[in-house]
């Protein structure tokens, strides 16, 4: 994902260093890849895409031991808690940190055209606006954490549309209803959402189960959801019914697998609750 938002930084004049674990197959010349993170401790700004908050926080802190002083943009899909626990370590020190997590997947990060959800202070969300601009619109939610709790809430509502729609196409097609009658209708209807729009035909028709978001990370997205809407007091039972669905589907697909791969267990009638 990273891959596919940096050289849109590299067409807005900044000099881009990127570092992985593994260096990605292919990225534009102007991109300098890194293979030790000391190599972007005296970068100004410094961008986190990462599996999960965990990690974040352990590059940070790593960064942080080296005397990095960067502006800190966390842009992967963390727990809201993280993100606060960051934020109040690092402006005790004087360091900025706000999250900025995206929506839109690789095809609308190759474009430029993600949404960002951004959490922290006002001001520093606005001073790094220009940078967050260039890879998409821009949306300021309050304060820190705010942007990856709308992450996680988001996935959970998209999460439940995939499941629903799932389960509608694999009774249609139990019927005898022809798939792409089913889309007909539901695309020009009002059940249509994005699973439906943008990933039933080319990811599940086709059989290529290859959206490039895996369902582990879905799961724990909506396990996010799940833990911030217990916190809040909210009574969940969606929230709930889904985050096991997609555990239980999580346990037999295994880690590896597409989250377009749940089809799969749904139209075999073996996941359920």
């Amino acid at each position: 994902m990273g891959a596919a938002m940096a050289p849109h930084l590299v067409e807005a004049g900044y000099s881009v260093i990127g570092h992985d674990i593994v260096k990605p197959p292919a990225l534009p010349a102007e991109l300098v890849f890194a293979s030790d993170l000391a190599s972007v401790a005296n970068c100004k700004i410094v961008i986190t895409m990462l599996p999960d908050g965990d990690i974040v926080e352990g590059v940070i802190k790593t960064l942080c031991t080296m005397g990095c002083k960067a502006k800190f943009i966390d842009m992967s899909s963390s727990h809201p808690d993280v993100s606060l626990r960051l934020y109040l370590a690092l402006k005790a020190d004087n360091i900025s940190f706000i999250d900025a997590p995206v929506s839109g997947g690789v095809g609308r990060a190759q474009n430029a055209c993600l949404q960002i959800m951004a959490g922290g202070d006002a001001e520093e969300v606005a001073q790094l606006e220009p940078t967050l601009s260039s890879m998409g619109s821009v949306i300021y939610l309050g304060p820190a954490g705010c942007g990856h709790a709308m992450k996680a809430l988001n996935n959970y509502v998209s999460a439940a549309g995939l499941i629903a729609s799932f389960e509608a196409l694999a009774v249609a097609r139990d019927l005898g209803i022809a798939p792409e009658r089913f889309l007909e209708v539901i695309n020009s209807s009002t059940g249509r959402n994005n699973t439906t729009e943008s990933k039933i035909e080319r990811y599940v028709l086709s059989e290529t189960f290859d959206s490039g978001f895996a369902l582990k990370l879905m799961a724990k997205d909506v396990a996010i959801a799940s833990s911030i809407s217990a916190a809040s007091g909210a009574h969940g039972p969606v929230t709930a019914a889904v985050r096991q669905f997609l555990e239980t589907g999580l346990a037999s697909l295994g880690d590896e697998a597409d989250h377009t791969e749940l089809y799969l267990k749904v139209a075999n009638h073996q996941v359920g609750l």
